[in-house]
């Protein structure tokens, strides 16, 4: 009789420790709201600027059990400062802080809520324009300079709506895709190049400008007598 018992509390001690399909189901429900923007470790360069100090970004996330209303629960990392912002829908627009690491996630109505992401708001990034590409001044493509001629200066015009042109990149020589002749050319000109009568050359500039964006010309050429 003592065996017998000892079974049946064993057989009742195993049966509890199974998991509950219940249990298992509705922690399933727990997790199912995934957030999509801002992404998690992100430096966050978009929205729309409201301040020098401020700008607006639009928070996404997606839920296929639709626990709507929802919550969005953002933290100010600089600040430790919790914000709590509803919505009715899977996307809030909210207005941030620049410069500023934040932590957010998101709620339902059942309590169901997504993983905590972080992100950096650097805010909109500077707009920039790529330089233009750069024309021949002297000597003009096809022409000829004089066969006494010696060295030649090359002179080209550039522009940039930014006004932030720092250098150019001259490349030059006897065939029709010319290697670097000289780098990091701050003027619009190169002086006293060496050249042979009855030679053809060609030459191209690429632009350069403050943020990292260049332009190529087209290849110009010329010839000496």
């Amino acid at each position: 009789m003592k065996k017998s018992g000892f079974l049946v509390v064993l057989m009742i001690i195993i049966q509890s420790c199974g998991v509950d399909s219940d249990v298992l189901e509705y922690a399933k429900d727990q997790i199912n709201i995934a957030l999509i923007f801002p992404e998690n470790d992100s430096n966050c360069t978009e929205g729309v600027i409201v301040s020098d100090t401020q700008s607006e970004l639009v928070f996404e996330w997606e839920d296929q059990n639709d626990n709507s209303p929802y919550t969005v629960h953002l933290t100010n990392l600089l600040s430790a400062q919790t914000a709590v912002i509803p919505s009715d829908d899977t996307t809030v627009a909210i207005t941030l802080e620049r410069g500023v690491a934040y932590s957010w996630y998101v709620t339902g109505k059942t309590n169901n809520n997504s993983k905590v992401w972080n992100f950096y708001n650097e805010g909109p990034g500077s707009q920039s324009t790529v330089p233009y590409p750069a024309t021949a001044i002297s000597p003009v493509s096809g022409a000829a300079i004089s066969q006494t001629s010696t060295t030649v200066n090359l002179i080209w015009k550039s522009e940039d709506p930014d006004l932030d042109i720092v250098s150019h990149d001259l490349y030059f020589g006897e065939i029709e895709n010319p290697e670097i002749f000289v780098s990091g050319i701050s003027a619009s000109r190169h002086n006293d190049i060496p050249v042979i009568a009855g030679k053809t050359y060609f030459w191209k500039i690429v632009t350069k400008d403050s943020v990292g964006n260049e332009s190529t010309s087209e290849v110009f050429t010329f010839s000496v007598g």
